[in-house]
């Protein structure tokens, strides 16, 4: 979990990231540019290309890696579940590949689930490897609507047991028949959902009594006085640097 510096470093980058008038809400590469300033990893420039791999931060020091989201929720209290896409999993293109030969849509769910399993823990493998992370991280950014509460929770990213897992498909409400949704369940608890028309994976997380609770009021600078701001300190970086190929 984050330190209290980090801590400090989070709701401080939050108020600053919300202030701009350009950003409507934390999401996507602003909370990852974020966290590599709460981490204080360096920080490349998307626009030199970003990496389809897990792990959006990695810390070559410590060599942990962390797969980042940020999820606008209804309700961020601790206890409380939520679900969101870790994976596109097209198990059954990709069923040779993953050792499943003759898998299809109609195949027993408890099939189509371990090959489901397979197609992620392949991922976490993979990216673990060509991302030199030994200790791997899920690092989710939960918001309210209104942009003034924000939590952060941290779990264990690690290949999942397939034997743990029973699956059965969701049932349609008005045919009374197999739904579109195939769920994986640990101990009578869901905690994968595959979508075979979409063929995403989603992941059930629980909130934790430890994660990071961050209030603040959303204060936002006017557009003019936001664009002289950083054409100023753009203008006393490129002097401090004057060797870096700033503009």
């Amino acid at each position: 979990m984050l330190t209290e510096n980090e801590i400090g470093k989070l709701r401080n980058a939050i108020v600053a990231t919300i202030a701009s008038p350009v950003i409507g809400s934390i999401e996507d590469y602003a909370w990852e540019a974020i966290f590599h300033y709460v981490k204080d990893i360096p920080l490349s420039d998307p626009a030199l290309g970003r990496s389809k791999l897990l792990y959006d931060a990695v810390d070559m020091k410590t060599k942990s890696g962390w797969s980042l989201k940020s999820l606008q929720l209804n309700n961020i209290k601790p206890g409380n579940t939520f679900f969101f896409v870790i994976q596109r999993a097209d198990v059954i293109k990709k069923a040779i590949q993953l050792g499943f030969p003759s898998l299809t849509e109609g195949s027993s769910p408890q099939e189509l689930g371990a090959a489901i399993i397979q197609h992620w823990n392949e991922k976490i493998i993979a990216s673990k490897s060509a991302q030199s992370v030994v200790c791997s991280y899920e690092g989710i950014l939960l918001k309210t609507i209104r942009g003034r509460e924000y939590l952060y929770c941290e779990y264990p990213l690690e290949p999942l047991e397939a034997n743990n897992f029973s699956w059965a498909w969701t049932v349609d409400r008005i045919t009374g028949k197999d739904g579109v949704g195939l769920q994986g369940s640990v101990s009578g608890k869901v905690e994968l959902v595959w979508y075979k028309n979409q063929k995403q994976l989603f992941r059930g997380r629980t909130i934790p009594p430890d994660a990071v609770t961050t209030n603040i009021e959303r204060v936002r600078l006017q557009p003019d006085r936001y664009v002289e701001t950083i054409l100023t300190a753009l203008q006393e970086q490129v002097s401090d640097y004057p060797s870096e190929n700033n503009p």
